[in-house]
């Protein structure tokens, strides 16, 4: 594989314009070594800034001194290297997984400190096997068989990107060989304490030519195309059963998404819940079907709230709509404004004044600010009843007020962002985010 068939790859994943700067994940295995290596070769020439960024999750004795080798091979090539360390106590369960997330969220960290909208990533075409294998022993469905995207949103501002799911791995060795590139074996790779890796030995020993993998990753494939036609028919369905307000609710019309489909129901309303309870994932199939069978009904799930409601009022069970709003348990860690430092700010052509990033605040709401804010603090309303909110209570239910993101300055409420700009030159901004 070479530099020019990597760059048309990565040509439908970035888009237009291509970006000035790009990251790319690399633990120093054949595969992201490889990536890394020939991204550098397909920038450089363009003009972009490639950065390599290694995390050390300090989960084995070796991790620190592997990190190093890595940049230094890295650096001998001419490419900027950054080990991003792991702090904290090792994980006791899950170990896998608390070393994803820990990954995910350094790596994240960086590119938003750097203006990087673009991570890349060396998932391979074994890679997408062993996860669909993974989830279809799991039970998944369409969702999960569809396996890993080739561009997924990490956060607001970052996009993961794999343009390698359709190599197989050994043309990445063989980049590297051709190099006389070395690379790390990572010894967990081999543990079979781990079911990707029970998986991988299982279908390295089915698949004798590659015909089983690239059939599996052709299903992923497959799949996928199925995913994204049922998601644009769940979009369909949420514009005909609901109507949004900007201050993070929604009333639902149970009827009209009734009439569509189960499985589009179903869809409609799992997003529903996460937009307004501001949770990344789903809820629970077996949850979701029950709350569909129920919808007139008050319930709660996926700290969201579904009461019946007209207008503004509640009224009895099986009468008008449903108001859908997020839940105040549960509430976010108030928001320390005066520690948000200038600086790691990210273009955002919609707020071209404000010079602060987009951030989201409780999973539901993109934030923008024009000036430091210190000793202000972002949180909950709680019981707090501000005569702004009075005035509005024919067009904001009184049960949405206590989960209402606010201002405050020590215990002084100073405002309600969702329903205006608060300060001076719209010192805060917020918008919900009612669409995925």
């Amino acid at each position: 594989m070479g530099a020019a068939e990597l760059g048309r790859a990565l040509a439908p994943l970035l888009g237009k314009p291509v970006p000035k700067h790009i990251a790319v994940a690399c633990s120093g295995g054949a595969d992201s070594l490889a990536l890394t290596l020939l991204a550098d070769q397909w920038a450089r020439p363009r003009g972009i800034k490639l950065s390599a960024l290694i995390v050390d999750h300090r989960l084995r004795q070796q991790s620190a001194a592997e990190a190093r080798q890595v940049a230094d091979w890295l650096k001998a090539a001419g490419i900027a290297a950054h080990i991003l360390t792991r702090r904290g106590a090792r994980p006791k369960a899950d170990i896998q997984a608390a070393a994803r997330a820990a990954r995910y969220g350094l790596l994240a960290e960086w590119c938003a400190g750097h203006g990087v909208r673009h991570l890349l990533l060396a998932h391979h075409r074994e890679d997408q096997a062993e996860t669909l294998l993974l989830r279809a022993l799991r039970g998944s469905g369409i969702d999960g068989l569809a396996a890993m995207a080739p561009s997924r949103a990490l956060t607001a501002d970052l996009q993961l990107l794999r343009p390698l799911l359709d190599q197989p791995k050994a043309r990445l060795v063989a980049a590297l060989q051709a190099r006389g590139q070395a690379w790390i074996e990572d010894p967990s790779n081999r543990n079979t304490a781990f079911a990707r890796v029970r998986v991988r030995a299982a279908l390295g020993q089915l698949d004798q030519d590659g015909s089983l993998t690239r059939h599996l990753a052709t299903t992923a494939a497959n799949m996928a195309r199925a995913r994204q036609a049922l998601e644009q028919l769940a979009s369909e369905a949420l514009h005909r059963s609901v109507a949004w307000h900007e201050a993070g609710f929604a009333w639902l019309d149970a009827a009209a998404l009734r009439a569509a489909p189960e499985e589009i129901g179903l869809r409609a309303l799992a997003r529903l819940l996460r937009l307004v309870g501001g949770l990344p994932e789903p809820p629970r199939l077996e949850s979701l079907q029950r709350l569909l069978n129920h919808l007139d009904e008050p319930a709660t799930l996926h700290r969201c709230r579904l009461l019946p409601v007209a207008q503004g009022r509640l009224l009895p069970v099986g009468q008008g709509r449903l108001l859908v709003h997020r839940e105040a348990r549960f509430p976010p860690e108030p928001l320390p404004l005066g520690s948000l430092q200038p600086g790691r700010s990210l273009p955002n052509p919609a707020w071209p004044r404000l010079v602060w990033p987009r951030l989201v605040w409780d999973g539901r709401f993109d934030l923008a600010l024009s000036r430091p804010m210190p000793g202000y603090r972002l949180a909950m309303l709680g019981k707090a009843l501000p005569p702004a909110l009075l005035a509005r209570e024919a067009e904001i239910p009184r049960a949405v007020w206590p989960s209402l993101p606010a201002l405050w300055r020590g215990k002084t409420l100073v405002g309600l962002p969702v329903l205006g700009p608060v300060g001076k030159a719209d010192a805060v901004i917020m918008r919900f985010r009612n669409s995925l």
